[in-house]
C-alpha cells in the first residue's frame, strides 16, 4: 500500500476550483498587483490602545450655579458638552 500525499491532492484540487494562473501572469502593470501588508506588532498595537483609553484629566465648571469639578476624560470624549452634576446646566 502506498502512503497518500494528502498537501498533493489538496494542491491539486484547489488548482481545479481556483485555477493555477499567477498574478504576475494577469497582464496588469506590477503597480496594480497586491502586496502582502506588514502585520503591527502586538507590542505597536498594545500602545496604540493604551493612547486611545489614556484619561485627561480636565476641570469642568458651571456657569449656572458655580459647581467645578475635576474629570477624567478618554481623548475622544474632550471636545463633548457635559452638564452639571448638581443642576443639570452645560457645563463650560
Amino acid at each position: 500500500m502506498t502512503k497518500v500525499s494528502w498537501t498533493k491532492v489538496r494542491d491539486r484540487n484547489r488548482i481545479a476550483r481556483r485555477g493555477s494562473e499567477a498574478a504576475s501572469d494577469s497582464g496588469l502593470p506590477i503597480e496594480f498587483h497586491s502586496t502582502p501588508k506588514k502585520r503591527t506588532s502586538k507590542t505597536a498595537l498594545r500602545a496604540e490602545a493604551a493612547d486611545a483609553v489614556a484619561s485627561i484629566t480636565r476641570i469642568v465648571g458651571c456657569g449656572g450655579c458655580g459647581h467645578s469639578a475635576q474629570i477624567a476624560l478618554p481623548p475622544a470624549r474632550l471636545g463633548a458638552r457635559l452638564r452639571c452634576s448638581k443642576c443639570g446646566e452645560i457645563a463650560q
